[in-house]
């Protein structure tokens, strides 16, 4: 027989006082015996015929207290929970008080219990929804867009640069006297005239120049310049203009429409791609409803956001950075000199995105469990064939390799917080 009592403590953890009585124990140390017997090897006997003073010599009497405790406190603390009724988020740390011949095991358990969440009236939320509507001019950039790629850079037609040019220039950059690194030692460097650049100041001060014109230009060094001694400070640039090109953007006429995706003709290429805009413009506006629906409810739950959940994540948002940056040829350490960060500084910046993201997962679970809404084998199966498709593996291996790495549960987790959120977005639209 378990008794367990309980007692909340700071920071959203509870305390377990758990008490296992004579008769469990000695069943438990009867199994345990059972189970060593089978293995151990003592002359004279057949494996699992030793008898059990014979066995507790040969092992020592602890080996065995041991193994009966290694399973006596995982099931002893799984009864616990049960008869407390608490809701634990973590896996608890152990304390043994006591483990002693003709006396009671107690022990306590220390874990992370999901907090109480009070929900706004969520049923009752309205949030207006705006459907996106796809514009003439969208259309026009759109197919703006694909004449640039198409287009090809040609002699201009003008002797001085003009916005838009491409010019080729011969470039030296020095800040405090000192040369910057440029690609090519300067050579042949085009610079789009007026354009956005990374180097600010640049690509105007080129407007008004001739071929063979020579100009020093102010501008600043690249925040990112691999010198952090030097980026951010004012330089000057030295620009040799050596080729002026202008681009040539194809004519939009049925030809082009045919090139760039086989239409029949300039009105089937607009309606193509307006369609497609539609549907983006719909994606992108569903997901944005969706994030502002959770939002409206989270800002109006009540909930004590437990501090280890939010430390977690911040761990998970520092660990994803260091990631993407990986990816990118960067480390962590090099992107915080840059920043001019330290751990911890990074750390702290991250806190506030953590605290929000911990508090919407602990208002949507709580939504999920008052609605009832779980996931089925179907839908989880569904699930996997789709993950199994996209890699082209077999869904069996998908699922024992998910079972495998204990990341099953987050399917099942992710259909059922998709079908919360949906809803949610439903119940706010008036649907």
């Amino acid at each position: 027989m378990v008794k367990a009592a309980v007692e909340r403590i700071e920071g959203s953890f509870a305390h377990l006082a758990i008490e296992v009585d004579e008769a469990q124990i000695s069943r438990a140390l009867d199994e345990s015996y059972h189970r060593l017997a089978q293995r151990v090897t003592v002359p004279g006997f057949r494996k699992g015929r030793v008898p059990r003073q014979i066995l507790e010599m040969r092992i020592g009497k602890g080996a065995l207290y041991e193994d009966a405790l290694k399973r006596l406190v995982p099931q002893s603390y799984v009864e616990a929970v049960k008869e407390t009724g608490i809701d634990p988020m973590d896996e608890p740390d152990f304390d043994i008080e006591q483990f002693e011949d003709g006396k009671p095991l107690r022990f306590k358990a220390k874990v992370l219990v999901r907090p109480e969440v009070k929900l706004p009236d969520y049923r009752d939320i309205r949030v207006e929804k705006k459907v996106p509507e796809v514009s003439d001019d969208d259309v026009d950039h759109y197919i703006g867009v694909l004449q640039q790629n198409r287009g090809t850079a040609v002699p201009a037609d003008h002797d001085e640069v003009q916005a838009g040019d491409l010019v080729t220039v011969d470039l030296e950059i020095a800040s405090d006297d000192t040369p910057l690194e440029i690609r090519g030692d300067g050579k042949g460097i085009v610079i789009e005239a007026a354009a956005k650049q990374d180097l600010p100041g640049l690509g105007k001060g080129l407007i008004g120049l001739k071929a063979g014109d020579e100009k020093v230009i102010d501008t600043t060094v690249p925040d990112t310049y691999h010198d952090k001694s030097l980026a951010g400070k004012p330089a000057k640039a030295r620009v040799v203009v050596k080729e002026i090109r202008e681009r040539k953007l194809p004519e939009v006429n049925d030809e082009f429409a045919k090139a760039v995706g086989g239409y029949d003709s300039v009105d089937a290429m607009r309606r193509d791609i307006r369609e497609r805009l539609q549907k983006s413009a719909e994606s992108r506006a569903e997901a944005e409803y969706g994030k502002a629906v959770v939002d409206r409810i989270t800002q109006e739950a009540e909930v004590d956001v437990p501090e280890a959940l939010v430390e977690r994540q911040v761990d998970f948002l520092a660990r994803n950075l260091s990631e993407n940056l990986a990816q990118q040829g960067m480390t962590l350490e090099g992107y915080l000199e840059a920043c001019g960060l330290d751990q911890e500084a990074l750390r702290k910046s991250f806190r506030g995105e953590a605290q929000a993201a911990v508090k919407t997962d602990l208002v949507l679970d709580a939504i999920s469990k008052a609605e009832g809404f779980g996931a089925t084998d179907d839908e989880v199966n569904a699930r996997l064939s789709r993950i199994a498709s996209s890699q082209g593996k077999p869904a069996g291996e998908i699922r024992e390799l998910l079972t495998r790495t204990g990341r099953i549960d987050s399917i099942e987790d992710a259909i059922v917080r998709e079908k919360t959120i949906d809803h949610l977005v439903r119940l706010a639209s008036g649907e």
